[in-house]
């Protein structure tokens, strides 16, 4: 947003709900949302959702509504899969836009407004951004400090469309493919209309989740059958590797 961007205008922007779904990444959880609090686009909800973790996700997870309004907390006292929290908390959320964080990853401050931009510059529905390799903390470091801006770098919807559709015909490929430019799943931001009219995060085996992950089935069914889904080619999130986002213990 720009500096004349006032409190009153703000609010008159969409709510945007940012679900955060965490599996004992106690250890990052408060930076992870920090990340989101600092967003320059400010109308937001974030839900986070403790997903039966061992670790101190609990306690973390529990006092990070004291630090802004805008933080709400849900703890699953068993492991549910990260399936499961998410379409839990966008059950629950309020926002008219969903997207979503891993626990572990980090935004950097313009990601959300920018996505934002891109579904409204182009009338899509559905937008995933690009992302930073983190391979250690170091990496963590040097990329934190990144600031995007100028004019949106977006894939138009038809190119999308069709890279995608090569990736799902194509044996091999397992994942949502845009050619050389690489996605995070984790970061489609899309409009709650399509969970409201079936569009659900798979649990294992179910839909296409017999080889790819929650985050890739949910993009690859929504791309493919509604054809209205764009790229941000700007890395705007910061993937830590190794870490295991995955939310399912068993």
């Amino acid at each position: 947003m720009n500096n004349e961007t006032t409190q009153e205008n703000i609010t008159k922007l969409p709510l945007i709900t940012v679900v955060v779904p965490c599996y004992n990444h106690g250890k990052y959880l408060k930076e992870s949302v920090e990340s989101l609090l600092a967003q320059t686009y400010k109308n937001l909800e974030i839900i986070v959702v403790n997903d039966g973790s061992t670790d101190n996700t609990q306690v973390v997870g529990s006092m990070l509504p004291a630090l802004d309004r805008r933080v709400k907390f849900i703890n699953f006292e068993k492991n549910m899969g990260k399936w499961h929290c998410l379409n839990t908390a966008i059950e629950r959320s309020e926002g008219l836009i969903i997207t979503c964080q891993d626990a572990d990853d980090l935004a950097l401050p313009e990601r959300i407004e920018r996505q934002f931009r891109a579904l409204q510059a182009t009338e899509s529905i559905h937008n995933l951004c690009g992302f930073y390799h983190c391979h250690s903390e170091a990496d963590v470091e040097k990329y934190r400090g990144v600031r995007a801006s100028g004019d949106l770098k977006v894939v138009p919807a038809e190119t999308v469309s069709q890279m995608v559709e090569y990736g799902f015909s194509t044996p091999g490929i397992n994942h949502y493919f845009t050619a050389e430019f690489e996605t995070a799943g984790t970061s489609a931001m899309f409009l709650k209309a399509l969970w409201n009219v079936g569009f659900r995060f798979n649990p294992p085996g179910m839909g296409l989740r017999i080889t790819n992950s929650e985050d890739s089935d949910f993009n690859v069914r929504v791309t493919l059958a509604l054809r209205n889904t764009t790229v941000l080619a700007e890395p705007l999130y910061l993937y830590r590797r190794g870490t295991g986002t995955n939310n399912e213990s068993r």
